[in-house]
């Protein structure tokens, strides 16, 4: 028995703690906390002491019918930036907002907005235990704001969304993002926010906080004004400003009490004598005038700036330039020509540039007033960094996916980063995601296009799907502008391929054929027609599959493109298997591996490799296609391309389930499920399903009706005709079987068509059509199809 409060509160939690997740019964917890002599109230008594436990512990405990549950809690993720260290004041505001359900902070620039939306965010941490978030829209910068699209990702991927599972549309994302804060309790900052950016990144779950920060008028808000007076020496005696009290007070006047230009006044005042700093700013001023914000941050700004040495003063003149919220050494170094490591130390000690992390900050204010004091050469120097950032993202794609090229011909000579391996290039991707995205935004030609270009694959095979339309479609507007060509077909040619991964087939085609039409080489025709055939694949439009490859095919055998004969034998191959043309596909899969072999294209290769045990599942070869499909698996697993990852593991499902192994099918349908989903990518989830449908009889029907609605859905034909003739098995529908074979002999996909002959003599037991089933299999040598006719057959006494 627990004699304390403590002891009791210790020996509850310690009765909950050994069953998590479980109810444990009142009468237990009784008696754990009180043993053998409970109080005259025992319940109400141990709803008190669970009430203070609540408050004591991160965890939640749930109330049952018969018990408390203990809902062990996870840390969620913290965003928040930094508490600083010398925040003064705004005790009044603090305790106005503690308790609100939704704060919203508003004033002029420099008032302290986002210190005090932090430090409240810190002060109420412990309160979302499941996750503080924080993104700041930028939505006062002269670059341009982050969209919703955009924080909506971030959040989610924090959340533990992986990217390839971030749906690309707006509506999705919002979705998807309040069902992650479902029963979570979540803390959101939005910083510099506008009222109609706001509304999709505001939690809808009563448990959850938004905390937003305007210059513009926002509903229940806090207008948030400048400094008083004794928060304002406050914050000069924190950063060990000397002086007398009136020359303190003189240098708060003179900043108008706000805080940003007290900390840059402030910065410099404490690293001289503060007399003379005084006798210079007063110089920036018109007695008699009063001072107001702007004026102010300008007039503290323009002395610290002429303090600075001629170096700091260049460093940070082209600091206010770069358009991303933050920057790196590297791009720094890239940006000043020189290693900018001593000015960036000065610049931090002066109050103009923050250092957080590895990383470097400018307030926007800061910001506005770094760029418009910008020269000529400046402006160049943002040039060579925008060249520094092409080739560097160039290098760190070509590492990941060194089958990679270019549409456009940027000049890839001069200074960039060179990567040891894929693990060091994914990392300075990731590190440098949201400046490569924000460069190619606000880039002039010919970067912004060529940038877009280098990005293709990354983004691509990333699934950044609303970052891939905004920057194709900053390098389509810029490369139209300019006349540009060979930039209009490149970036019409990632439009085309980020509404094909939508599923948006026929507006992906659209976006090709105008690609065509500025196409300037053999290569970009070659790389569009491959892309248009598989987009017809997709749709189930097998001639015109073929037709488009066919063209790319030849086109990349006249200039000896290696890596693009590879990719294009594949695709047609899954044409001609399709169709039933086996032994030829197999040809085109053989090729494209000896290839990929030789060229060490590993992405390619795994790819092949699933293609090649699909010609051995279709022709009976059940053990060569399940070794090519276990060396296709283990391939992708190591190459991160989820999505391809997924169609593998559909492959090796249906080549278990073929061969009857059912423990092992089920497993890897399992995972394939799982993959699918993360990488948002139905047409594996349709082929497994198709494959449960064989391993799990009892379900058949409704695994292959899911197929058929999801293939439908998605217009993902081939998917469909193999379910539809599982789901008219399944169901006895010689109705469904014969409809399906109309199908099959519109689309051409005539490597079904034995299935389908096969299942019709099933249900119908007509001889005849045994017999079509037979030869059709034997025609196109499905080894396994024509065993299953020929025992048909014997059954039908045949």
């Amino acid at each position: 028995m627990a004699a304390t409060p403590e002891g009791k509160l210790r020996a509850l939690h310690r009765a909950l703690a050994a069953r998590p997740g479980e109810p444990v019964l009142f009468a237990d917890l009784i008696r754990e906390v009180w043993g053998d002599q409970p109080p005259a109230g025992p319940l109400p008594a141990l709803r008190t002491l669970v009430m203070r436990l609540r408050r004591a512990v991160p965890d939640e405990i749930v109330t049952d019918a018969s018990g408390y549950r203990l809902r062990i809690r996870t840390p969620g993720p913290c965003q928040l930036p930094a508490d600083l260290p010398d925040f003064v004041g705004r005790e009044r505001e603090l305790a106005r907002l503690e308790h609100r359900s939704r704060v919203a902070i508003t004033g002029p620039p420099g008032v302290g907005k986002t210190a005090l939306a932090v430090r409240l965010a810190h002060r109420l941490r412990e309160r979302y235990f499941d996750g503080q978030l924080y993104v700041n829209l930028r939505a006062f910068a002269a670059a341009p704001p982050v969209t919703a699209q955009q924080a909506l990702g971030g959040f989610l991927r924090a959340l533990g969304v992986p990217q390839a599972g971030i749906p690309a549309e707006l509506d999705a994302q919002a979705e998807l993002y309040q069902q992650k804060l479902a029963d979570k309790k979540v803390l959101v900052v939005l910083d510099n926010a506008v009222e109609d950016l706001v509304e999709p990144l505001l939690p809808r779950e009563p448990d959850c906080l938004a905390i937003i920060t305007s210059r513009n008028d926002l509903p229940d808000q806090l207008r948030l004004g400048v400094l008083a007076d004794d928060d304002a020496h406050a914050l000069l005696e924190g950063m060990r400003v000397q002086g007398s009290p009136e020359d303190h007070a003189e240098l708060v006047r003179l900043c108008a009490h706000l805080p940003l230009a007290l900390r840059i006044a402030g910065a410099n005042a404490a690293h001289g004598h503060i007399e003379d700093y005084l006798q210079e700013l007063r110089g920036d001023r018109l007695d008699g005038l009063e001072i107001d914000g702007d004026t102010a941050v300008r007039a503290a700004f323009g002395l610290s700036y002429r303090t600075l040495s001629t170096g700091a003063k260049s460093v940070f003149r082209r600091l206010g330039l770069q358009p991303g919220a933050d920057i790196g050494l590297d791009a720094s170094t890239a940006l000043a020509g020189h290693d900018p490591e001593p000015q960036l130390d000065e610049l931090v000690n002066a109050g103009l540039v923050d250092h957080v992390g590895v990383r470097y900050q400018l307030h926007d204010l800061i910001r506005l007033f770094a760029a418009d004091a910008a020269y000529d050469d400046d402006r160049a120097a943002l040039l060579d960094m925008y060249g520094w950032y092409l080739r560097t993202a160039h290098n760190a794609v070509l590492k990941i996916v060194p089958e990679t090229s270019l549409m456009t011909d940027p000049d890839l000579d001069g200074p960039s980063l060179r990567f040891a391996d894929r693990d060091e290039a994914a990392e300075w991707l990731e590190s440098e995601h949201a400046n490569l995205v924000a460069v190619a935004v606000a880039a002039p030609s010919p970067y912004a296009q060529q940038l877009a270009d280098a990005l293709r694959i990354y983004l691509h095979i990333g699934r950044f799907e609303s970052d891939k339309a905004l920057v194709f479609q900053a390098g389509l507007r810029t490369a139209r502008d300019a006349g540009d060509a060979v930039g209009q077909c490149a970036s019409l040619f990632g439009l085309g391929m980020s509404k094909w991964t939508r599923g948006a087939y026929s507006d992906a085609l659209e976006d090709f054929a105008e690609a065509l039409r500025f196409a300037q080489t053999p290569f970009a025709v070659a790389s569009i027609r491959n892309s248009a055939g598989l987009v017809h694949l997709e749709m189930g439009e097998g001639r015109e599959a073929e037709e488009n490859l066919k063209a790319a095919l030849e086109i990349r055998r006249q200039i000896g493109d290696e890596r693009g004969i590879g990719s294009t034998l594949t695709n047609l191959g899954i044409v001609h298997g399709m169709r039933g043309d086996l032994r030829l596909a197999a040809e085109y899969f053989q090729e494209c591996k000896e290839i990929c072999e030789r060229l060490g294209l590993l992405n390619l290769l795994a790819v092949a490799l699933d293609n090649v045990s699909v010609a051995w599942f279709e022709l009976g070869e059940l053990d060569l296609a399940l070794e090519a499909s276990h060396d296709s698996v283990r391939l992708h697993t190591t190459q991160d391309q989820q999505r391809a990852l997924a169609n593998a593991l559909a492959t090796l499902a249906r080549v278990h389930a073929e061969r009857g192994e059912i423990d092992e099918g089920l497993a890897v349908a399992a995972r394939c499920f799982e993959v699918a989903k993360d990488a948002e990518h139905p047409k594996a989830r349709i082929d497994c399903l198709v494959a449960m449908a064989v391993l799990a009889p009892g379900d058949a029907r409704r695994y292959a009706e899911e197929a058929v609605e999801l293939g439908r859905e998605i217009g993902y034909g081939p998917g469909v005709i193999t379910a539809s003739i599982l789901l008219a098995r399944a169901t006895a529908s010689v109705e469904l079987i014969d409809e399906t074979l109309g199908t099959i002999h519109e689309t051409d996909s005539l490597m079904d068509l034995s299935r389908a002959l096969l299942v019709r003599a099933q249900l119908t037991g007509s001889v005849h059509t045994a017999h079509e089933a037979l030869a059709a299999a034997e025609e196109r040598g499905q080894g396994k199809v024509a065993a299953d006719a020929r025992e048909l057959l014997v059954t039908l006494g045949s």
